[in-house]
């Protein structure tokens, strides 16, 4: 019972107030968990919520406020519990991240018209469950860290004790608005924790909401220390906060905002620099990142901090523990970056193409088919096939026929970013003068061409995956890694779509042109190549725009990166969808959507549609908050889903 009070993160406070040891069994857990650095939520102990309403908080902690706020311990442990919930299912567990990079465009689920489908292919509603969970997650961190703010103001310690703390929570709350209103738009904004007379509080303007943050941030800045453990906010991941939020700014439009911006990157740029290689950002547990502005840290067993992000991606049979790969990479995102910077190192450690094969979860992976490893070993997906040589001997000792491992190819196709199955049919076809190793690869390209476009009830290696959340080592649907949210390497981008707005093109150019030097030497490539000066201010704006998609593909914030130019390059993004011509075979052979492994024309092609651009830049405010906020109704939704 406990136990079970200790992690229900969702129970009635008043249950968890019989919980009469809880404190004894909390002391110095989370000083210990710092020193591990990994953030675990004892959600019985810090909880705040009612179980009526995610806006509806009660101030009051269990034992009683007082004791909680007594001692700099007992109130470090509060704080603790605000950074567990920001890393919880509902936030960054797993719903900040499937909602990001799971329905921002450039990501595939199944077709099979559920809710979730429907936001995958941007024609989505107000009652999906993972937007609801994602919603929930942020107003979770803000109702917490609003009780802490108000409980540590009013408590008997000393203002050196105090400020740090008060600035931690609100680091955390204007990064759950922040993450709002940028997904959102206007939202509901509670600054002061409330008891059940609280729940009606209607949407307030973005700008608003935005002004909190900034002043949030600003607090955060002046009252952080410069350096903490990772996974802890600092004063400099507070300055880069408040460069992110006027980047946001001026790209809706604030043109003062740039040189805000301006002034927080060129302060911050000096305390981070870039990894040695883009591959070890995203290993097991990362610590120490010389990139890392600010992360989150998990627990392995925590049962409601896990991080759930590999569960979400990971293809079955891919891992030592549960895969659902219910998201994936679209085949349009994967060409549209080979295309752009063939042989980029990034690519690999982007999207996972080819896996060995595991026995089940926790018995490892499955014995050598053949005497010495083999291509029968792995599982590949697109763009890569296996084929046989009709009429090549066994090797001895072997079972079965070598397997060959093919792969579109990219460097005979017009247009590498659009394979067009018309352009594959007549490479396919021509098998005159083929030789017997010719032949068996054009059979896999044509069995690969087939699943993809002719068979949507068979063809579920037909998408690329996300690799950077996958975790081969899993344990059930627990993750080892750790989650970066804001890299220097953004930052870099972000810094130089500022000077490029400023008119300092070149120098925009030169501050991009680190990050693509970062991206080569991990793989001494000789792409991405540099950017060349002359470019115009405009050719700069959307080659940003694609590279900031291109280097955060599958983590967190693509949907926000993908929206937040207006409709003109979100147009862009979606043309690259709508003009693959795999995609488009795949869509012309099942009109219907027949099975659940269908393609996505988005808007039936339609992308001069104004309406629907606009109705997909937000996410919409999901039913449940509607049904359970007295002071909004159905027609006070984002644009769009009003009706």
């Amino acid at each position: 019972e406990i136990l079970r009070c200790l992690v229900g993160s969702e129970m009635c406070i008043r249950d968890r107030i019989k919980c009469g040891l809880l404190n004894s069994l909390t002391d110095n857990f989370f000083c210990k968990m710092k020193k591990l650095k990994y953030i675990f939520l004892l959600a019985g102990a810090l909880s705040l919520a009612s179980c009526e309403s995610w806006l509806d908080e009660d101030p009051q902690y269990t034992i009683n406020t007082k004791t909680q706020f007594s001692t700099v311990e007992n109130a470090r442990q509060a704080l603790m519990g605000c950074y567990g919930y920001m890393s919880a299912d509902n936030a960054y567990g797993q719903a900040w991240q499937e909602v990001t990079f799971g329905y921002c465009g450039f990501g595939w689920s199944q077709t099979n018209g559920s809710s979730t489908d429907l936001l995958v292919s941007m024609d989505g509603g107000i009652d999906e469950t993972i937007n609801t969970m994602a919603w929930r997650g942020m107003y979770k961190v803000i109702g917490e860290t609003n009780a802490f703010i108000a409980n540590i103001a009013d408590s008997p310690l000393e203002s050196a004790d105090k400020l740090p703390m008060e600035a931690a929570a609100r680091f955390l709350r204007a990064l759950a608005y922040y993450n709002l209103a940028v997904t959102y738009g206007d939202v509901p904004l509670k600054t002061t924790p409330s008891a059940h007379d609280g729940v009606a509080v209607p949407r307030s303007p973005k700008n608003e909401v935005f002004e909190l943050v900034r002043t949030d941030w600003e607090f955060a800045y002046e009252n952080l220390p410069e350096k903490d453990d990772d996974g802890f906010a600092t004063k400099w991941a507070a300055k880069a906060y408040l460069g992110k939020l006027y980047h946001t700014l001026g790209c809706q439009g604030d043109n003062t905002a740039w040189e805000k911006a301006k002034a927080c990157f060129d302060e911050v740029m000096p305390k981070y620099r870039l990894a040695d290689k883009f591959s070890d950002l995203f290993v097991d547990y990362v610590q120490g990142s010389p990139e890392s502005i600010f992360q989150l840290n998990f627990a392995l067993a925590g049962s409601t901090t896990r991080n759930r992000g590999s569960w979400l991606v990971a293809p079955n049979g891919s891992c030592n523990g549960q895969a659902w790969d219910r998201i994936r990479a679209s085949k349009a995102l994967y060409d549209y970056f080979l295309a752009t910077y063939p042989g980029d190192p990034r690519i690999e450690s982007t999207f996972l193409t080819y896996w060995k094969s595991y026995a089940g979860v926790g018995k490892g992976e499955k014995p050598k088919e053949e005497p010495i490893a083999s291509a029968r070993d792995t599982v590949y997906a697109y763009p890569y096939f296996t084929y046989t040589i009709e009429g090549e001997e066994k090797p001895a000792g072997w079972k079965k026929p070598k397997l060959y491992v093919g792969r579109i190819p990219y460097e005979k196709l017009a247009d590498p970013a659009s394979p067009k199955a018309e352009e594959l049919y007549a490479m396919i076809a021509d098998t005159a003068t083929a030789t017997p190793a010719e032949k068996g690869y054009l059979k896999g390209l044509l069995s690969l061409l087939e699943n993809a476009t002719k068979k949507p009830s068979t063809n579920t290696k037909s998408w690329p995956y996300f690799k950077k959340p996958w975790d081969p080592e899993q344990s059930g649907n627990n993750s080892h890694k750790n989650l970066i949210l804001y890299r220097y390497a953004d930052m870099l981008l972000m810094a130089a779509d500022v000077y490029n707005e400023l008119g300092q093109t070149d120098k925009a150019i030169t501050l991009a042109n680190e990050v693509l030097k970062r991206a080569r030497q991990s793989g001494n490539a000789s792409q991405p190549a540099d950017w060349k000066s002359g470019l115009s201010k405009e050719q700069v704006r959307e080659k940003i725009y694609f590279e900031r998609i291109f280097e955060g593909a599958g983590e967190p914030e693509m949907y926000q990166k993908m929206r937040l130019r207006g409709t003109e390059l979100l147009k862009k993004a979606f043309e690259v969808n709508n003009g693959h011509g795999i995609i488009q075979e795949s869509v012309a052979n099942n009109p219907k959507g027949n099975g659940n492994w269908g393609e996505r024309i988005f808007n039936d092609g339609n992308l001069n549609d104004e309406n629907f651009l606009k109705k997909n830049l937000l996410l919409p405010v999901p039913k449940d908050e509607i049904d359970t906020n007295s002071a909004l109704d159905y027609s006070d939704n984002n644009y769009g889903y009003t009706n």
